[in-house]
């Protein structure tokens, strides 16, 4: 049911009931000139009709809400419950090392020897993305290190026994740990040792640079292969839309909703809804809006032929519709939008873009 329409059928009624009034009224008028006997009865009766009409106007007609609702995007993202092993793919090692050097777990005593219970390698889509960010970044700064590296590796070999000071020492000890110790009375080991560690360093910085170049590639795109699938099968709906009352009563909306995808002619695929934070979004209070959220289940719990049809429609521009039920069990539908993530935010860009043009400076 379309909340314009039935509104717009109100305002129809609206309008006949005022002309019809207006017309009774002049016929009234009329008659009570032709007669004078019963002009005070029916003056009377006129009046009782109009005090007890007033009242159910308004509560019928003026004093109610009026509930309609727009749809502002829809977005697909993968379950928290979906959880990725790094442990079984082989393009992952490198950001399994960047897991382990996160992982920061306790220790307990057992036996008497400390232990540590190992690392979780189950990680969701947002952490793996996030790790390899981390890799990329690290491919991004490796030059700069080897660079870096290579001037201290140059500045240590440009120091003697006679110019290198325990002041210079300590410069070149602020990125180490554990320091290396000056030791005044043998310089030349102290510089050995400077140099032995920068440019283990420096082996260490290239071949790990090596190591990424080859296989952030793969990484990358092992990373859009589960992505896909888990998408494609674990991965639940939210849809954003803003419910307005513009009527002079409060309503309230029921947690569960519809929404409705038109793949064809009498063709459709319905996603069950939740409100979220029903107990702070769910009441609208006269001529206000709220903006809520709805989330849909995990697909995985779809039949398998709905899930395909949603993978195959999902970004297309066929059209989908959200519906909700008040309190009263009247129930409202949205505008129609694009069953695509950010495609509706894009058409009202180009519309502002259009009237932004026109408004020259």
């Amino acid at each position: 049911m379309n909340k314009v329409s039935s509104e717009k059928k109100s305002s129809l009624i609206l309008a006949v009931a005022l002309i019809l009034g207006l017309v009774i009224g002049m016929v009234l008028y009329m008659a009570l000139t032709k007669i004078g006997d019963y002009s005070n009865v029916i003056s009377a009766f006129a009046g009782a009709l109009v005090a007890i009409f007033i009242p159910l106007w308004q509560t019928y007609v003026i004093q109610k809400s009026r509930l309609s609702l727009e749809v502002n995007g829809i977005s697909r993202k993968v379950s928290e419950k979906a959880k990725i092993s790094l442990d079984e793919h082989s393009e992952l090692v490198f950001l399994r090392k960047i897991k382990g050097r996160e992982a920061r777990t306790p220790f307990f005593i057992v036996d008497g020897l400390p232990k540590r219970t190992p690392p979780d390698r189950a990680i969701s889509l947002d952490e793996l993305e996030d790790l390899l960010n981390k890799a990329k970044q690290e491919l991004k700064d490796a030059p700069e290190k080897i660079a870096e590296r290579k001037a201290n590796l140059e500045k240590i070999n440009s120091f003697t026994k006679d110019n290198f000071t325990k002041y210079e020492c300590g410069k070149l000890n602020r990125p180490l740990h554990p320091e290396i110790e000056y030791n005044p009375e043998n310089v030349e080991s102290t510089l050995e040792e400077f140099k032995k560690h920068f440019e283990e360093s420096l082996s260490e910085l290239k071949e790990k640079h090596e190591e990424l170049q080859s296989s952030i590639p793969a990484i990358e795109r092992k990373v859009h292969q589960i992505k896909t699938e888990l998408i494609e099968n674990r991965s639940f709906f939210e849809i954003s839309a803003t419910l307005i009352n513009s009527g002079r009563l409060n309503t309230s909306i029921k947690r569960p909703a519809l929404f409705r995808v038109y793949i064809g002619k009498e063709n459709y695929i319905d996603l069950k809804l939740t409100l979220n934070d029903f107990e702070v979004k769910s009441e609208i209070s006269p001529n206000s809006t709220v903006v809520s959220t709805f989330s849909s289940t995990d697909i995985s719990q779809l039949p398998e032929e709905d899930r395909k049809l949603i993978n195959t429609y999902w970004g297309q521009s066929v059209q989908c519709k959200l519906f909700v039920e008040d309190v009263h069990g009247e129930p409202s539908g949205s505008n129609s939008i694009a069953f695509s993530e950010g495609l509706y935010q894009k058409i009202i860009f180009d519309r502002l873009a259009v009237v932004a043009t026109s408004h020259s400076i």
